[in-house]
């Protein structure tokens, strides 16, 4: 019987969408942040805030909806070689965690009436999402350093 071989390496123009994707979210969400905690404009009526932040929301909300198309594109091959090859499991989770982390309270942001609540989801989505590159680095750089073939 012949041996087939899988590559746990994404095609390149899918690693592409993943960093592409990641790096205007993280650059999304921390403009979106420092303009929301520090780019007050002076208006008619005192402080306001600043004319970009809707920009920036709706930049970013899209870019999350294209992420998890790109990221739920993983699941088939990526994410089920990987599991059954017992690989870089702790980081992908973590990534996956973090991720679904983030979707959720996205929705908690968007939806949300209840002002406790959404106080609540939006300093964890901005914690959690601060973290969400190391994640992605620290899975890249485990999974580059590691044998890219796996048989079956």
């Amino acid at each position: 019987m012949r041996r087939i071989h899988f590559s746990l390496a994404l095609p390149n123009w899918h690693e592409w969408l993943v960093y592409v994707s990641a790096g205007l979210l993280t650059v999304t969400g921390l403009a979106w942040l420092y303009l929301d905690r520090f780019g007050k404009i002076e208006g008619l009526f005192g402080p306001e805030q600043n004319p970009a932040l809707p920009w920036l929301l709706l930049v970013h909300g899209t870019v999350a909806y294209a992420f998890l198309v790109i990221a739920a594109m993983l699941v088939p091959v990526h994410m089920r070689l990987g599991w059954n090859a017992m690989r870089n499991r702790w980081s992908g989770l973590t990534l996956v965690t973090v991720g679904s982390f983030l979707a959720v309270s996205g929705l908690f942001l968007y939806y949300a009436s209840a002002e406790r609540l959404r106080a609540a989801s939006s300093t964890a989505h901005w914690i959690v999402g601060i973290g969400l590159p190391l994640a992605l680095v620290v899975h890249v750089v485990r999974g580059k350093s590691a044998s890219p073939q796996i048989g079956r």
